[in-house]
């Protein structure tokens, strides 16, 4: 009887120590997996940008064009007439400038009117040719430089007049092309000694402290601001900013302080003052970039190819077509796209969109899927 007892005992315990131990390695299997599903994959992070300079001539780096067809849509009810249009998105805001108009936003992705900002005129805190500014700052959906000032938009859709008073020297018609990369810090571009530079601007105590970082001249012989004409863009996420020519079918990224430049080359090795066909006809030259807009994870540039003479022509048979190229932040090319209308752009990335506004329609937003990159 006594050993029947101590078998039991045993067999008793050993079920007992065989539940403890499933138990055991089964609590932290399911610790983790709750755990896991509350954690963010981490950001990839941007490689190293490498210096250099990159040709393309004849050759097709994005491996064929793929064909957008848009959607028009209808804004509200407010009528405007397009004119060196820029458009900014910024969480669901679309901030849009017309020349000679005041600055209007709109709601996405319904594209809801919500109102206009700023005065028209050539008056004291008056627009008149005025210019978007991309904001880093999430209190600010845009910046607008205006005869000297930088104003801002805020999220609350308030426009704050003299924000920074960027420059003394003012000017009836002095639209730039800039972009903030941390508080109190700006990038623009500005006609130079050597044609056209990159400039840093750092206000301290109200003081704008001015710095040339890079000469955009493609030659030495050739000085004149006009043939360096483009698009400027920045990434301070990403510590990039990107400059793409009009009148050549060239792009130079680099990091913030442009120390580190890699050139995107669709044409020749070298450049004189013959490069260009009309210097004093410009727009008898092909038009190669006429557009951009900064992604976080991709910047985008339109792309005519054409001469402006080309594009009237087209239109008046109904052929109304631009291209958008898109690239990641080092340079390298991703996809090319035909939209099937003419006009202004810029993107949503967040929501995959291309919204354009179309020179050729009484209501001129088009809305395009952009396909996801896997």
């Amino acid at each position: 009887m006594k050993r029947q007892n101590i078998t039991l005992f045993i067999l008793f315990f050993f079920l007992l120590f065989s539940c403890t131990s499933k138990t055991t390695k089964q609590t932290p299997v399911l610790a983790l997996e709750d755990s896991a599903a509350i954690v963010e994959e981490p950001e990839i992070p941007l490689p190293e940008l490498e210096e250099g300079e990159v040709y393309y001539k004849n050759k097709d780096p994005f491996n064929g064009v793929v064909d957008l067809t848009g959607t028009q849509m209808v804004a509200d009810t407010v009528i405007f007439k397009l004119g060196e249009t820029e458009m900014l998105i910024k969480d669901n805001r679309l901030i849009m400038k017309n020349i000679n108009a005041p600055i209007r936003v709109f709601q996405l992705p319904d594209l809801k009117f919500i109102g206009e900002r700023g005065t028209v005129g050539n008056g004291p805190n008056e627009f008149l040719a005025y210019s978007l500014i991309l904001s880093c700052d999430d209190d600010v959906l845009s910046y607008v430089y205006n005869k000297g000032y930088i104003y801002k938009i805020t999220t609350d859709d308030e426009l704050v007049f003299n924000r920074y008073k960027f420059t003394d020297k003012i000017k009836q018609f002095d639209e730039k092309q800039m972009a903030e990369t941390k508080k109190d810090n700006f990038v623009y571009i500005e006609n130079s000694k050597t044609g056209k530079s990159i400039f840093h601007v750092n206000f301290e105590n109200d003081t704008a402290v001015h710095k040339e970082i890079l000469s955009l001249a493609l030659t030495s012989r050739m000085k004149s601001w006009v043939p360096y004409i483009g698009d400027f863009v920045v990434n301070p996420q990403r510590n990039r900013m990107a400059y793409a020519y009009k009148y050549f079918k060239i792009i130079k990224f680099m990091d913030l302080e442009a120390k580190t430049i890699r050139t995107i080359n669709f044409e020749k090795e070298k450049f004189d003052e013959g490069t260009l066909y009309k210097l004093d006809g410009m727009d008898q030259n092909t038009t190669h970039y006429w557009g951009a807009c900064a992604g976080k994870d991709y910047v985008y540039f339109l792309y005519s190819g054409r001469t402006p003479s080309d594009v009237w022509k087209e239109g008046q048979k109904g052929l109304h077509y631009i291209f958008v190229e898109q690239y990641d932040w080092n340079g390298n090319p991703i996809k090319k796209y035909k939209l099937d209308q003419w006009g202004r752009f810029t993107v949503d990335e967040k929501d995959q969109k291309i919204y354009l506004a179309s020179t050729n329609h009484d209501d001129p937003f088009f809305i395009y899927n952009l396909p996801v990159i896997h």
